[in-house]
């Protein structure tokens, strides 16, 4: 069970298992944390009564050996015009000593008007590969990037598996660790970053501290919205990250397209999670990388955007 990126579900090696047939006695089951809502840019605890265990902690089944992955979903109740969504998935367990761990649900894109269509991407799996012993307590928390008028509900899936991870028999092998995450935004580095309006012209954020030990970054995955949009005027531009630790500065990506619009009243847009990956790439921490974005369109409001690193120990 390694930690591959993989964020489409129907892909055969989801996650890093391939199923062959060696691996038939490897269990595998899903579970939810029940979505609550999201109404300010605090950092708020998923699953309310609605969870095994005790208030709104996630008891692990006592048969569980790794949580493989998770797969964080929003969708806003009340769509609003000029108001984007982003929303974080934050991870956590004192029981299981997990490092950080921030992963991007599917955004959703600012429309205009009040009788606006909008559409989300898949929600997307994230590997995590943190092994556990079952009984185990969790905490599942969701944060909103974006101060919206409307409420936005987040819940999440949980991947489990009855094996431990690649790399893992009791103790961690050199070179192996659960999967790690950062995002540079309301948790960590201050929030989304704005865009700017003018092509060519770098917008960059304040950065994320990455601690030691030594990582190894295995995923990038940025994300930006539109403020207001305008007709005929896309979200397009590319991402790139600039710390000197990285054995290879900077890292740079396109972003995923925000298509353009025709009218002033209706549109339906969809932004999306952009990602760079497979990457593998030794990474000297601690270490404060930033995050640029540029437009190669000029917009007529700025959006925002925020940048997430995936990693491993690897000391």
């Amino acid at each position: 069970m390694g930690s591959q990126f993989y964020l489409d579900p129907t892909v055969a090696s989801v996650l890093g298992h391939d199923l062959s047939p060696n691996q038939k006695g490897i269990a595998y089951w899903m579970d939810v944390i029940a979505g609550v809502s999201i109404t300010t840019t605090a950092k708020i605890k998923l699953g309310g009564t609605q969870i095994y265990g005790t208030g709104a902690d996630y008891l692990l089944p006592t048969a569980a050996r790794c949580i493989v992955g998770v797969r964080p979903k929003i969708v806003n109740t009340t769509p609003t015009a000029n108001q984007a969504v982003i929303a974080t998935l934050k991870v956590e367990s004192a029981d299981l000593k997990m490092g950080d761990f921030e992963v991007f649900a599917n955004p959703i894109e600012s429309g205009l008007g009040t009788t606006e269509v909008q559409f989300q991407d898949r929600a997307p799996w994230y590997p995590l590969m943190q092994p556990c012993y079952g009984g185990e307590k969790m905490q599942f928390y969701g944060t909103a990037q974006i101060t919206n008028t409307a409420v936005v509900l987040m819940s999440c899936d949980v991947l489990l598996s009855n094996t431990w991870p690649e790399g893992f028999n009791g103790a961690w092998s050199k070179g192996y660790g659960p999967v790690q995450a950062k995002v540079a935004g309301i948790n960590y580095g201050g929030g989304p970053t704005s865009t700017g309006t003018a092509a060519s012209s770098v917008a960059t954020d304040a950065g994320v501290t990455i601690a030691a030990p030594k990582k190894r970054l295995i995923g990038l995955f940025g994300v930006v919205v539109d403020t207001t949009p305008a007709a005929s005027k896309p979200i397009s531009g590319w991402f790139a990250v600039n710390a000197s630790e990285m054995s290879v500065n900077p890292q740079r990506f396109a972003a995923e397209p925000i298509t353009g619009f025709l009218g002033t009243t209706t549109v339906a847009g969809i932004a999306h999670i952009s990602l760079s990956y497979p990457i593998n790439l030794g990474f000297n921490t601690p270490s404060t990388p930033k995050a640029q974005f540029n437009l190669d369109q000029a917009i007529t409001t700025a959006g925002s955007f925020e940048m997430g690193y995936m990693y491993v120990d690897n000391p």
